[in-house]
């Protein structure tokens, strides 16, 4: 712990030293904290990306049960929603979104969406569907 405080403060003082005066440190913190919001907004958008693919991919992988009938339609549905819980599970490890806290309006929505089509899992047949649907039509993004 003392050698991480030792080593911010090394790298402070280093980059302290780098600027000629306080306005040419203002606009260094600046443009560390720029660099940090761009790389947030990165995260922010690949982990969408990631979230509508695992959800169209489910989707196609639904609509490959419909041909199916009783038990058969049954499991093929149980290999899709157990093969959509691993893309989005390795997505989470992979953005830390089960670390992250919701802060703004799309975040809150985002996860209100997740929690209502979780109930989902636990249905079958007609009644799944019929709360897919409604986890969209309230959620849709």
């Amino acid at each position: 712990m003392k050698q991480g405080i030792a080593m911010l403060c090394a790298i402070g003082a280093v980059a302290l030293a780098g600027c000629n005066t306080i306005s040419g440190a203002g606009k260094d913190i600046a443009g560390g904290g720029q660099a940090i919001q761009d790389a947030s907004r990165k995260v922010r958008h690949e982990w969408r990306e990631a979230v509508n693919r695992n959800e169209h991919e489910y989707e196609a992988a639904r609509k490959a049960c419909v041909g199916t009938a009783g038990s058969e339609r049954d499991a093929c549905m149980d290999r899709a929603r157990a093969d959509y819980r691993a893309r989005m599970n390795e997505s989470r490890l992979a953005y830390h979104r089960s670390d992250m806290r919701a802060q703004t309006d799309e975040d809150r929505k985002e996860d209100r969406y997740d929690a209502a089509r979780e109930k989902c899992e636990t249905m079958r047949g007609a009644e799944e569907d019929h709360c897919e649907a409604d986890a969209r039509a309230m959620y849709a993004h």
